[in-house]
């Protein structure tokens, strides 16, 4: 068995609360006999562009271990899956152990509690800068009248 990192994004009018988000997570894993090492959620955010019609999405993300032979299986639930939108699946080194894991994913969650404060790239942030930047772009430079004496 390997060790992966599984981020699944799940449709918010579906699942509604983060209880039902994580029993479908542990659903798709168990159908594929992975053993579910840390899982957590990270917050909704607005998709840069939609998904089976949705511009909102939840973030979960997963460590878990399974056999390799299960991954197809696991995409194949996710895209059978009338709540979830998409996932993403990565091995990650056999050398990172179960507390390692457990680490990450609550310092995904503690990075994400020290962020909250500051606005997301979807209410300001880096993209938020750059749209302002193209309107001062665009805008006509400021036209100076000079008053010029009358011909003689």
């Amino acid at each position: 068995m390997n060790n992966y990192e599984g981020m699944f994004l799940f449709d918010p009018g579906v699942l509604t609360d983060w209880e039902s988000v994580q029993k479908e997570v542990y659903r798709i894993l168990e159908r594929a006999e992975a053993q579910v090492v840390a899982c957590s959620r990270w917050d909704e955010r607005r998709l840069a562009y939609e998904i089976k019609g949705r511009k909102r999405g939840v973030y979960a993300l997963t460590y878990f271990k399974a056999d390799p032979s299960r991954i197809a299986g696991i995409e194949r639930d996710v895209n059978l899956s009338e709540s979830a939108l998409r996932c993403l699946i990565l091995r990650l080194d056999d050398d990172m152990t179960e507390e390692e894991m457990k680490e990450a994913a609550s310092a995904t969650r503690i990075e994400q509690q020290k962020s909250a404060g500051e606005p997301a790239e979807d209410e300001g942030g880096d993209a938020g800068r750059r749209r302002e930047r193209r309107r001062e772009e665009d805008r006509p430079a400021a036209v100076e009248t000079v008053e010029s004496e009358p011909e003689a």
